[in-house]
């Protein structure tokens, strides 16, 4: 299909325009006040209980038309924080009647053509968060509902045409290698070891959605999968209990009027083959828009099975929020989160009750 796209695109001597990058991205910052398990030997033992934090990057994206319609794009996504990885995303496009393929560092498939439940605090969230302020310490930490073996790694991704609402993606990755994130054994980028015990590799996702309207009912149904091959030497991976990983996931929303409703469930065998070791989560969110005001109440789960046996560790979270739209790209919100962490265990050290109020300011631009 990529092949395909270039020879369409063969022949024509020059686009509209060069491409010139534009600037966007998005700032995101937090107070906190928490109060959560802290006596002798508790999870948020001296632990503060107030905070700021904050999550902003800048998005360098160019696109231009050539003369038979096709579109070729770039997009380079800079962390506003001192962190690694300092680039989020790196990768190029081509779009057309054959559908869009993306080539570099981006997310799969699978997690570009999400639907499911939607926020209670913007910037927050519960499922898959971008910020958590507690101590979420046992193996399931947050919940995390987006279907994912692949991670952000260098990838080919290709979309077909919506069709009567339908579309499909299908993601495949060669090495979950991606430095300075995944630290790569071969040096530099390119070609990779293969022997690299544990890691998941050769990562094929694909997901399909359906998006449509229903005389003023917003529908849109969500599906994925997908699937790594486990790196490393028949010996040394039974020696580390490794297999392929496995991951599939539903989801949904449901919008009427000012009313969006989500639901979303997700399977992994987290990619090794002991006994009863799978995680599974899900959540399911309501979110009501009315001018220029948004509230919303949303819950999520989170478990990983310990072992044959020894039960497992859980998360609960429960959100309740509100935010308002000042303006083009300017939003105040805020609202309370309540985590139950369990230990299979019954650990005093990893169980946790948190409560957090938190209130914050959301810039896009």
């Amino acid at each position: 299909m990529v092949a395909g796209g270039m020879l369409l695109a063969m022949g024509v001597a020059q686009g509209a325009e060069k491409i010139q990058l534009g600037l966007g991205g998005f700032w995101h910052a937090f107070a906190v006040y928490g109060d959560q398990s802290d006596g002798p030997g508790k999870p948020g033992a001296a632990f503060r209980d107030h905070g700021i934090a904050q999550d902003s990057e800048i998005h360098f994206r160019g696109e231009t038309t050539l003369d038979n319609g096709i579109s070729f794009g770039v997009s380079i996504q800079l962390e506003g924080e001192t962190k690694a990885p300092l680039i989020d995303e790196s990768f190029i496009f081509v779009e057309g009647t054959f559908g869009r393929v993306n080539f570099g560092q981006e997310n799969p498939a699978s997690e570009l053509m999400y639907y499911g439940s939607p926020w209670a605090i913007d910037g927050v969230g519960l499922a898959s968060p971008d910020l958590t302020f507690s101590q979420l310490g046992n193996s399931v930490g947050a919940p995390a509902v987006i279907v994912n073996v692949g991670g952000k790694a260098e990838r080919i991704t290709y979309f077909t045409p919506r069709m009567g609402g339908l579309q499909l993606g299908l993601s495949y990755t060669p090495d979950n290698c991606a430095p300075p994130a995944v630290a790569c054994t071969s040096a530099g980028t390119g070609l990779q070891s293969k022997r690299d015990t544990g890691q998941q590799s050769e990562t094929i996702e694909a997901a399909v959605n359906y998006v449509r309207e229903f005389g003023g009912l917003n529908l849109a149904l969500y599906a994925a999968i997908s699937q790594g091959t486990v790196e490393g030497t028949a010996a040394a991976v039974t020696a580390a209990g490794a297999e392929d990983q496995d991951q599939w996931g539903l989801g949904m929303e449901l919008g009427y009027g000012g009313f969006t409703f989500g639901a979303d469930y997700r399977k992994d065998n987290q990619g090794t083959f002991a006994p009863n070791t799978d995680r599974t989560d899900y959540s399911l969110g309501l979110s009501y828009r009315t001018g220029p005001w948004t509230t919303g109440v949303a819950y999520a789960h989170g478990e990983v099975e310990e072992g044959a046996g020894l039960g497992q560790d859980e998360t609960d979270g429960y959100q309740a929020g509100v935010g308002y739209n000042l303006g083009p790209g300017i939003v105040l919100t805020g609202g309370i989160t309540y985590w139950v962490v369990g230990d299979n265990l019954n650990s005093p050290t990893i169980e946790n009750k948190s409560t957090e109020f938190i209130i914050g300011t959301l810039l896009a631009f």
